[in-house]
């Protein structure tokens, strides 16, 4: 279950998952679409019950698939009354697993009520395009966007490594910053442009002090987790918000051997 694993975003965004997938669940939610779950879905809320993803697919706003389960949001927590005045296709049918409340990627039931093939639709530009032929041929498509990059190979802790990097560039890190992601997030500038250092181990799960739930939910934040389970424990991630910058900057990394290397050369 490796691969269905390694689709899930590390840490995982606790408010977003639901209770560990049961039996009495899965048929509950399928008496509720009045349709049966993909088996390629089921297996991988097996393995994680909801929340974000590191795997999405190119060039979309796809970034996480719905658990089941009595939380916000759940696959089963829909309803498309309000929208299909809107709309010159039809809604019925249409089981979302990720959008924002004007665009949907759903479970296409339309068809074929045994396999659903999967669906992207916006109900505020009245817009409708199937994205693959199956669930299985969606998590298929899914890929890393691994684009500006890196990756630093070391076995130095970050505040040792982000030390080395204010000694090779022009560059103050600020404290770190843990609030966005659940890991500490070291960012500075460098020439009118941002640099980001994190680590690539970090905790098994993140929720914000003062969330609904949080005290229930902080206890599974318990344990660690890699990023990239491709990399090392100990390896570090760096990116750049430009790519002039970014040139230069491990260009003269490298020259003061700090092994820095594109993420696409090493998990690809």
């Amino acid at each position: 279950m490796k691969a269905l694993e390694s689709i899930w975003q590390k840490p995982v965004y606790l408010p977003y998952l639901q209770p560990a997938l049961t039996d009495d669940a899965i048929e509950d939610a399928e008496r509720k679409i009045g349709c049966e779950l993909p088996k390629a879905l089921i297996e991988l809320l097996k393995e994680q019950n909801g929340g974000y993803i590191r795997k999405t697919l190119e060039e979309s706003l796809n970034r996480q698939i719905y658990g089941i389960g009595p939380h916000f949001p759940s696959l089963t927590d829909f309803d498309w009354t309000d929208d299909k005045e809107w709309v010159s296709f039809e809604l019925d049918g249409l089981v979302p697993f990720d959008g924002d409340g004007h665009w949907f990627i759903c479970l296409d039931y339309r068809s074929d009520a045994s396999c659903p093939a999967v669906t992207y639709v916006d109900v505020e530009c009245d817009e409708q395009r199937k994205i693959a032929d199956s669930f299985s041929d969606y998590l298929s498509k899914l890929v890393l966007d691994l684009d500006g990059k890196f990756t630093i190979q070391t076995d130095k802790s970050i505040e040792d490594v982000a030390k080395e990097i204010e000694g090779v560039l022009p560059i103050k890190f600020e404290e770190p910053d843990n609030h966005a992601h659940g890991y500490d997030q070291y960012r500075g500038r460098l020439n009118a442009a941002w640099v980001w250092l994190s680590p690539n181990l970090v905790p098994n799960g993140f929720v914000r002090e003062g969330a609904d739930r949080y005290e229930e939910l902080v206890k599974l934040s318990e344990g660690e987790a890699r990023r990239f389970p491709e990399l090392p424990e100990t390896s570090l991630l760096m990116s750049f918000s430009k790519e002039d910058v970014q040139h230069a900057a491990v260009e003269a990394l490298r020259k003061h051997q700090i092994d820095i290397r594109p993420l696409q050369e090493v998990i690809l």
